[in-house]
């Protein structure tokens, strides 16, 4: 259930913000991209989330995550969402999921694989889909503790180890 959680949180990262400050994702401007549970050693993540900023100010979130490690199984989605405070916020909703796409082994998923990977993750993530997620970014270190809540309630089984990573750097999703 952590694992899922800590999905469910990637997946709610973007948001809109013509009129606001980027806040706490304001590298996000500069190109760098999100690192999560990363090891700095191998250059890897469990999720990188890149952010795409579109021309009437809003943002999208790319995020990529593995959500198995034999076979290696990764998901791609795209989400919106919105900056509150300093936080970012947002709703994942069963139509991201739809959309999401799945690589097996570094080779696309096929049809029946795909549909069987949509199904599960909207049966893993029920209890988070349709539901405000936000974010907040707590430095730590070099990086930063993400600590999450959901319609507004602390889930500390979502909290996860962030670093802020230019794609140059090379690192990547992987065991």
């Amino acid at each position: 259930m952590r694992a899922v959680l800590a999905i469910a949180a990637v997946l709610g990262f973007a948001f809109t913000a013509q009129a606001a400050p980027l806040g706490p994702l304001a590298p996000a401007a500069e190109g760098k991209v999100q690192c999560f549970r990363p090891n700095m050693a191998a250059r890897t993540c469990q999720s990188i989330g890149v952010y795409s900023f579109g021309p009437n100010g809003e943002i999208e979130n790319i995020a990529t995550m593995m959500i198995l490690t034999g076979p290696v199984v990764i998901m791609t989605t795209r989400a919106p969402a919105h900056l509150r405070g300093d936080r970012d916020c947002g709703t994942l909703r069963r139509e991201e999921i739809d959309r999401s796409t799945f690589t097996f082994d570094g080779r696309p998923a096929n049809a029946a694989q795909t549909a069987a990977l949509r199904a599960e993750m909207k049966a893993s993530l029920a209890a988070t889909l349709g539901h405000e997620t936000c974010s907040a970014y707590v430095p730590n270190g070099e990086a930063f503790l993400v600590t999450s809540t959901v319609d507004g309630v602390a889930q500390p089984a979502m909290d996860q180890k962030m670093i802020w990573v230019s794609p140059a750097d090379g690192y990547r999703v992987a065991p």
